[in-house]
């Protein structure tokens, strides 16, 4: 029976070929196992919401929500706080976690640093 699930929150653009790197960490997640969907702020779909009820019809009681953002904008800080508290109150039976911005991440930094410095070279 499923319990948990991913969801990777991404802003959203009208050029299709900017969520493909989003795609292929989706795709790299789920092919750890774990149940993966990839959701979008605005433009693309699915939004978060149909990405929820999805997971949410799949019987998950889990979601935890990963901001595929740089830093605590104002969409992470505002937008997306609203977002999972409506959903909280349209699914009462499953509870919806919320990471910090994936560029929070000390590991995350790293890696970026490594590829400037790489790049600079």
């Amino acid at each position: 029976m499923p319990s948990g699930a991913v969801i990777l929150f991404a802003h959203g653009a009208r050029e299709p070929e900017w969520a493909r790197p989003f795609e292929e960490v989706r795709d790299r997640v789920r092919s750890q196992g774990v149940r993966t969907e990839l959701a979008f702020l605005e433009i693309m779909t699915p939004s978060l919401e149909e990405a929820a009820r999805i997971l949410v019809a799949e019987g998950h009681t889990t979601v935890t929500v990963v901001p595929l953002f740089l830093a605590q904008g104002g969409h992470v800080k505002r937008d997306l706080p609203e977002k999972v508290a409506a959903l909280t109150r349209e699914h009462p039976g499953a509870e919806f976690r919320v990471t910090p911005a994936l560029g929070e991440a000390p590991e995350i930094v790293t890696a970026i640093s490594a590829w400037v410095g790489r790049a600079a070279r």
